[in-house]
């Protein structure tokens, strides 16, 4: 899953529930008074409220976005192509290329759903220290 931006969250999800789950990390959460921990875990509940809204509508629109694998193909030919033409706009075909990548890497609704699962338990877990 490497340079795949869900396989990234993912990982970084897998990560985040890894350390919320060593006693000694929440030993030391719940020693930080309560003025500076509540907005760092309000911070974290919004950006994975973001990501959850994102991966809800990737599910939603998960069939339209399969159907499309042959159109993103030829953009990345485009985009391959245009390098050349263009070359001082490099990184906006890189970010172009970069989104179409994501796009043809979805992962199916299982692996979509396996994600927001791993999110609501993050989340349980925030409420928890």
């Amino acid at each position: 899953m490497a340079g795949n931006v869900l396989g990234d969250v993912e990982k970084a999800l897998d990560d985040l529930s890894a350390l919320l789950d060593q006693p000694a990390i929440r030993q030391a959460v719940g020693k930080i008074p309560s003025e500076l921990k509540s907005p760092v875990i309000d911070g974290l509940k919004s950006i994975l409220d973001v990501i959850k809204k994102a991966l809800n509508d990737l599910k939603a629109n998960l069939q339209s976005i399969v159907n499309l694998k042959e159109l993103f193909g030829t953009i990345n030919s485009l985009m391959d192509a245009a390098e050349g033409l263009a070359p001082g706009e490099k990184d906006t075909l890189d970010q172009v290329k970069k989104v179409v990548s994501t796009l043809e890497d979805v992962p199916g609704l299982a692996d979509i759903d396996r994600i927001l699962g791993k999110l609501d338990a993050i989340v349980a877990k925030l409420q928890g220290l």
